[in-house]
Parts: C-alpha cells; sequence; structure tokens
C-alpha cells in the first residue's frame, strides 16, 4: 500500500528562466489517486537530489552533466537540452521500485508536494486582495471625483433699480442743501439790520432816515 501510494510518474514540462536563473518545472502524477501538481526546481536542487540518491548504493540513471567551460543558462539550445535529458532521467528513475521506497524519493514528494500548496495559497490570497481591493479604489475614485463648488469671486455687477434709486435721491439732495445755504447767507445779509462803515456799526433805520431828510 506505501508502495502504491508514492508511485508516482515525474516528467520534466517546460523551463523558465528569470534573470539569469533558469527554473525546470517537473509535474507529479500519482498513478492511484490521480494526485496531480507540478514544482519549479533548479538545476543545482536537482543535482542535489541525485547526490542523496547515490548513498543507496545502487544503479541510478545518468544524470546530465555540468559544462564547466560555458555556462547553460545563457543558452536557450542549451536549456532546452537540459530539459530533455532531466525528463529522461526522472522517467528512469520512477521505474526503480527501490527508489520509489527510499525515504530520499518519498521526502523529495512531499517537500514538492507541500511547495506546490503554498504556491496555490498565496495566489488565491493575491487574488482575493484583488478582487476585494477594487470596490475600494472605485470609492476612492468618486470621492476624488466629487465636484466642490468654486470660493465666489468678486464681480462688479450692475447696479439694480433700488441702487440707482438710493443714488438718484443722495444727488438730488445735496444740492437742495447747498442751495438753502445760499439763500440763507442771502438774506441774512439783506436783513441785517447793523452795517459796517468804517469800523462803527450803523444801524439801517438811521441811515434810511437820514437819508429822508
Amino acid at each position: 500500500m506505501q508502495d502504491n501510494v508514492f508511485d508516482f510518474v515525474i516528467t520534466v514540462s517546460q523551463s523558465q528562466k528569470n534573470e539569469q536563473t533558469v527554473y525546470y518545472q517537473l509535474n507529479f502524477f500519482n498513478q492511484k489517486n490521480q494526485l496531480v501538481f507540478h514544482n519549479q526546481h533548479r538545476f543545482s536542487e536537482l543535482k542535489k537530489f541525485h547526490q542523496a540518491l547515490e548513498t543507496l548504493k545502487i544503479t541510478l540513471p545518468s544524470f546530465p552533466s555540468t559544462y564547466w567551460w560555458k555556462s547553460v543558462n545563457s543558452d536557450p539550445d542549451l536549456i532546452e537540452e537540459r530539459k530533455q535529458l532531466l525528463d529522461q532521467y526522472f522517467k528512469s528513475l520512477t521505474c526503480s521500485r527501490i527508489v520509489r521506497d527510499s525515504l530520499i524519493f518519498k521526502n523529495f514528494i512531499l517537500s514538492a508536494q507541500k511547495e506546490s500548496e503554498k504556491r496555490i495559497l498565496k495566489e488565491q490570497k493575491e487574488k482575493t486582495k484583488k478582487t476585494e481591493g477594487l470596490p475600494n479604489q472605485n470609492q476612492k475614485k468618486l470621492k476624488s471625483t466629487k465636484y466642490q463648488t468654486p470660493a465666489p469671486i468678486p464681480v462688479n455687477l450692475p447696479p439694480t433699480p433700488g441702487d440707482l434709486k438710493e443714488r438718484s435721491q443722495s444727488l438730488e439732495h445735496k444740492p437742495q442743501s447747498c442751495k438753502i445755504e445760499k439763500d440763507n447767507t442771502k438774506s441774512s445779509k439783506l436783513q441785517s439790520p447793523i452795517l459796517n462803515f468804517g469800523g462803527s456799526k450803523i444801524f439801517r433805520g438811521i441811515l434810511s432816515n437820514a437819508a429822508k431828510q
């Protein structure tokens, strides 16, 4: 039963380059419960896994060799060639029952499965954050697009009929007061009974009587 649970078929489907690092995608398929998942590994990680299997002291399929005189990660043809060699390596590796029963192989699959589950949960959380953040962003946009009435700017508007009436009344009143003041000054001059003549005050009545004599 335990052998069947970990009876996985492993294939290498594609490669992905991130800056200067190349990741190879391993697809895991359990033939019993139809469990399928995938995970990405660097070439150095897969090489360490192969070195751990060498401690079993059994015949293993040949692992792809490394090139010390040239960089595989900078050559797309060499990356594709390495992907195909890794695919052949894992297909041959899973054919060995001793390898499948080993703790090294089982731990490798379990760690790959856990990493795949973590990645799926992380992607789901990011999607929920994006979907929850969309309404908040729309609300912020609506708040920012609210129109505000500008502050009133003083403008020289034409006078209203009431203002014109008040102004006309004020203008008409001023010359009348001036006219009254002028009339008062004239009447005061005519009605005053005292005149100055040579520095002495003379009454008009005296002057009129002297004129008659």
